[in-house]
């Protein structure tokens, strides 16, 4: 845990894709201090006509959605949506109006980890 899903609309070729990937979990295990083993990121690629930003359709775009056990401040959260923005920009040449992010936390009682406990009963 975190989890990370990326949304993308097409047009990113497969270099960009894995850059976007591998450049997310590597900003969650800096800016988050989680270990790596427990990141998962996963790339959506929307289909042409699935997209529709301001009115715009087509439109490039990437969302960022991150579902993170409860407990990160706000400066952590912060620091990491402004990491996905610089990289997402960096990769893909979007402008920062094109990215977007949602952070969910979720309760340590409402997470199932490793060994099929609660992220409360393992400790976290």
């Amino acid at each position: 845990m975190p989890y990370v899903t990326i949304t993308t609309t097409s047009g990113l070729n497969n270099v960009q894709k894995k850059q976007l990937i591998e450049k997310s979990s590597d900003a969650i295990v800096q800016v988050l201090g989680s270990a790596l083993p427990s990141v998962r990121v996963m790339l959506h690629e929307l289909p042409e006509g699935h997209y529709l930003d301001g009115g715009q359709w087509d439109a490039p775009g990437i969302i960022f959605h991150v579902d993170m056990i409860e407990g990160r401040t706000e400066e952590q959260k912060a620091e990491l949506l402004a990491a996905f923005g610089k990289l997402a920009n960096e990769v893909t040449g979007y402008s920062q109006d094109q990215i977007h992010g949602i952070l969910h936390d979720i309760l340590k009682t409402n997470i199932r980890v490793k060994g099929g406990l609660t992220a409360k009963q393992a400790g976290r």
